[in-house]
């Protein structure tokens, strides 16, 4: 039992160190083609292509694949 709580808390932790190290990083819209920088927990745990994730654009609304530029 120990072990999985663990594992869990680990896991917890690299989630959020990644959304605070990715929210740092300029993003470009695939749709309106505009500048942005995501939440920190908007990229928690959203699914990603290489520099590519999807994540919601805060000026368009959509929610696509967008990228990574920075």
């Amino acid at each position: 039992m120990e072990i999985f709580v663990g594992v869990v808390v680990f896991i917890l932790i690299f989630a959020f160190i990644k959304g605070i190290i990715l929210s740092n990083h300029k993003f470009l819209c695939s749709e309106c083609n505009k500048e942005f920088f995501p939440k920190w927990f908007q990229v928690m745990y959203e699914s990603h292509h290489f520099e590519y994730f999807r994540i919601k654009c805060p000026h368009c609304g959509k929610k696509k694949y967008h990228r990574c530029i920075d």
